[in-house]
């Protein structure tokens, strides 16, 4: 499968790939590590290593390594960075999950000669604030509620699903700014149409999130849009909604719930017809593409002048089979069925 051109295609993204392979001018090798917070319980983590290994390929000269826990908090991220630092890479990709958090480990990485680059999450504070890395490569989390929220909204103007009256925006984790821009992005695109909007930590254990959703649903009736944050808690939440009798699949009344991010589970939620639509972030791209801007800056000197945006695309009913052709293609059959949790 040529995966590059199927998913730039999918994307509507240009990029230009390099005829050959480049080779380092000094003929060091040099050695690169994305410290992340998507571990293998996430399948979101099989774009990001596929797409390490595509750039290793293209670029021999260059070494990767991939660090991340399926324990995730942010003091064990923190843990990770900071052992990372300590082995002086030539380069670190991260996500900048806590600005608070990462800053000084990152400050003191960067003033000491080794480039970083955020991926998947910036730091949102304004420039000559924020941490002095090269460029972000990814997505808009508001820009992922925002549209997200403005696609559920004209879908619900042409009839197909109800007007939203109150929306909550389900998240496992408080502290993520990631999640919290996303439910931003959703609250604004709802408050444009008079919804009323609750932002509800469920936490990431299943029985618990299925409890807290239950009470809130149960306190609020005239709720009637859920979107959760992470595309393997939508089957908690269409569960829950079920099995309060609220119709939660899509259609022009009851619940509707929205989710994120093209992994199976979230895809396999819209083809189903239980989730109105989903996104994605471009997460092959935010593999990619952070290794390639380290390399050019360490041989060239080369920076963005600007964040590059790999996302969001919204997948709905129309391009759902489209992904699934494409996501089965990266993670295979076996491991696609296994994380389709419905």
């Amino acid at each position: 499968m040529k995966l590059i051109s199927k998913i730039l295609a999918a994307t509507a993204l240009v990029a230009t790939v390099l005829p050959v392979a480049a080779q380092a001018q000094d003929g060091k090798k040099l050695r690169f590590v994305m410290v992340s917070h998507i571990g293998s319980n996430d399948p979101n983590m099989n774009w990001l290593t596929l797409a390490l290994k595509e750039f290793q390929e293209k670029y021999p000269d260059v070494t990767t390594d991939y660090i991340s826990t399926n324990n995730y908090s942010v003091q064990e991220h923190v843990r990770l960075l900071e052992q990372a630092i300590s082995t002086r890479p030539d380069g670190i990709a991260v996500p900048i999950v806590s600005s608070d958090a990462f800053e000084g480990p990152l400050r003191r990485a960067i003033e000491s000669g080794i480039p970083v680059v955020a991926f998947n999450i910036p730091d949102g504070r304004p420039d000559g604030e924020r941490i002095p890395y090269v460029t972000y490569v990814g997505g808009d989390e508001y820009l992922t509620g925002q549209k997200l929220g403005e696609y559920a909204v004209a879908e619900a103007e042409a009839g197909h699903v109800p007007k939203p009256t109150r929306v909550v925006c389900a998240s496992h984790d408080a502290a993520h700014e990631g999640l919290k821009q996303r439910c931003a992005g959703m609250r604004d695109a709802m408050a444009k149409v008079g919804a009323q909007f609750d932002e509800l930590f469920i936490g990431a254990e299943p029985a618990t999130a299925r409890n807290t959703l239950q009470s809130y649903l149960s306190s609020h009736p005239d709720t009637n849009y859920i979107f959760t944050v992470a595309g393997w808690s939508a089957p908690w939440a269409w569960g829950v909604a079920n099995d309060m009798g609220l119709d939660p699949d899509v259609d022009d009344k009851g619940v509707t719930v929205l989710t994120v991010d093209e992994g199976p589970v979230s895809i396999e939620g819209v083809r189903q017809g239980h989730v109105l639509a989903t996104n994605s972030q471009g997460f092959w791209l935010q593999g990619y593409a952070p290794m390639e801007w380290l390399y050019w800056n360490i041989k060239f000197g080369y920076a963005p002048q600007q964040d590059i945006l790999t996302g969001p695309i919204i997948i709905d009913k129309d391009n759902a089979d489209h992904w699934a052709e494409l996501v089965r293609g990266v993670f295979g059959e076996e491991a696609y069925n296994q994380q389709n949790t419905w």
